[in-house]
């Protein structure tokens, strides 16, 4: 027999549907900021031209050494700090810094720590960010842990709260904090032992976590979280937001492209049929993973043609570009303008909550599921102005399957368990219908 229950309020539950730690510059519960990744021959501003122009990218991404291949001083540093932004009243940074000198292929991290050979570069940033005088986020050596950017262990956190803390001591307070991981690199990111965290900075000194995204076997729902007793790449980057989730830090995925689906241009792809598959190869999957997290808060895309960039197309890494495939590219503007993702113009220094997000976007509508797929019972959360709403299950053909809930509300969030028992396995469409339009979320029954 089939049951349901209605309660008009947020319930907690053990994974919550909404997550709000109250981490700095975070956004506001079922928000996300909406970045973009490596500018690559002017990639940043080919991105930023698929959209209106009031849902560009918020945040720019740039990546750096310290000191690199020429040094590090206070003007190039700014350089870095300012020059990707096409916009700079309605656009933020993320600053993402490496510890490398001449050799790209040794990181620095123990120099820095166990000598004060580094520490004039100290000076340096605490000038740069005193003269940007503007937030921006502070990626850390990321990556910390993958062979490609061999920190050492025990040292790196020691390295990154040594900078951190310094750099707060001389009264620098315009960054958040990412810790930031890569799901091809080892799952010992929540190791500990008598020495301390093996790569673990510490909460005191890490505003967000970060997770880097490429292959869709990073995230799939339908990917196995375990092969032959090993967490595969898929399980490395649950378990990563696991992490996250205990030690309550939002999540950005920094780095974020479809390095698998090598695009098809327009003119070979007539009828979209290479974009239909690729969308649902990498994309939707995607969608669907980020669904299921809501304590991710932010990305980066990366739209670049890997091929053409250093010995990535020896690794196998394809044309993550959007904008030379129309399908692919209309199907991502059009979520990404979705009012969920916060766009060029907000100002991640305020304090909102959920109600006053709402308040600036008043015809929003957010739902959320857990688990998905699920086995029998489901966890809807919503988020909709005051007034009638409606929950229906579609199926992917376009036949209604079950009505779940229909009524007022009161309240600006509702929560609705709803026992799937009846209905067969498979794919279906959970669709919210309510006073300011609907959205939908694609789920799977298992049986």
């Amino acid at each position: 027999m089939k049951t349901t229950h209605i309660i008009l309020a947020i319930v907690i539950c053990a994974a919550p549907l909404f997550a709000h730690f109250g981490a700095k510059y975070e956004p506001p519960d079922g928000a996300i900021y909406h970045g973009s990744g490596w500018d690559y021959n002017g990639s940043q501003i080919i991105y930023e031209n698929m959209f209106p122009g009031d849902k560009r990218p918020l945040i720019l991404q740039v990546n750096v050494s310290i000191p690199g291949m020429r040094g590090c001083d206070v003007a190039r540093t700014v350089q870095a700090l300012t020059r990707n932004i096409a916009h700079p009243d309605s656009q933020f940074i993320e600053y993402s810094m490496h510890w490398q000198g001449r050799d790209a292929a040794v990181m620095l991290d123990s120099v820095y720590v166990f000598t004060d050979q580094w520490d004039h570069w100290v000076d340096t940033l605490e000038a740069a960010f005193r003269q940007v005088n503007r937030p921006f986020f502070f990626r850390i050596g990321f990556e910390f842990n993958g062979s490609w950017n061999p920190y050492h262990p025990y040292i790196y956190p020691r390295a990154f709260r040594k900078l951190v803390l310094e750099l707060r001591q001389r009264g620098i307070e315009n960054f958040a904090t990412v810790w930031c991981y890569e799901p091809d690199a080892d799952a010992t990111f929540a190791d500990s032992t008598r020495q301390g965290w093996r790569w673990y900075p510490g909460d005191d000194v890490v505003d967000w976590f970060g997770l880097d995204l490429f292959n869709h076997a990073h995230f799939d729902p339908a990917e196995p979280d375990s092969l032959r007793g090993q967490l595969s790449r898929k399980g490395k980057s649950e378990a990563f937001l696991r992490f996250a989730e205990t030690r309550r830090k939002p999540v950005y995925l920094n780095e974020l492209s479809a390095i698998d689906i090598s695009a098809t241009p327009d003119s070979s792809d007539a009828d979209s049929t290479d974009g239909r598959n690729d969308w649902e190869l990498w994309f939707e999957p995607f969608f669907d993973f980020i669904e299921a997290h809501p304590n991710i808060k932010g990305w980066n895309y990366i739209n670049v043609n890997w091929n053409v960039i250093g010995h990535y197309g020896e690794l196998g890494w394809r044309d993550a570009r959007l904008e030379i495939n129309s399908y692919i590219r209309h199907r991502w503007v059009q979520r990404l303008i979705d009012d969920r993702f916060i766009h060029a113009g907000y100002d991640i220094t305020r304090e909102q909550s959920v109600e006053k997000y709402r308040i600036l976007h008043p015809n929003a509508l957010s739902l959320e599921v857990y688990p998905n797929p699920f086995n029998h019972i489901l966890n809807i959360a919503a988020v909709i102005p005051h007034g009638e709403f409606s929950l229906a299950l579609w199926t992917l053909t376009g036949r209604k399957a079950a009505d779940i809930y229909r009524g007022n509300s009161a309240s600006i969030t509702a929560q609705v368990v709803w026992d799937a028992n009846s209905l067969p396995a498979g794919m279906y469409i959970l669709r919210l219908d309510g006073k300011g339009g609907a959205a939908s979320r694609k789920i799977g029954i298992v049986k």
